[in-house]
């Protein structure tokens, strides 16, 4: 009888943040060397402004995220 694993909530919780983090992050590039080229100035800023406050942001949080889903994974085995 195969035994089961106990569940990783924290460790798939976190790979799937990390996932739509770059997700965000690549449609960000996209949308930002789109209006780059066609010479949309006003959504070139506010990407910028976006990219700079929030995915700033959001990435610290995720690589907290990351370390406490690290440290409590190395603490269970």
């Amino acid at each position: 009888m195969k035994q089961q694993q106990p569940r990783r909530w924290l460790l798939e919780l976190t790979f799937k943040t990390v996932k739509y983090f770059l997700l965000a992050l690549a449609g960000c590039t996209i949308a930002y060397i789109m209006a780059f080229i066609l010479e949309y100035w006003l959504i070139t800023e506010v990407i910028v402004i976006v990219v700079e406050h929030l995915l700033l942001r959001a990435s610290v949080l995720i690589g907290c995220l990351a370390a406490i889903a690290i440290i409590i994974e190395s603490i269970r085995y």
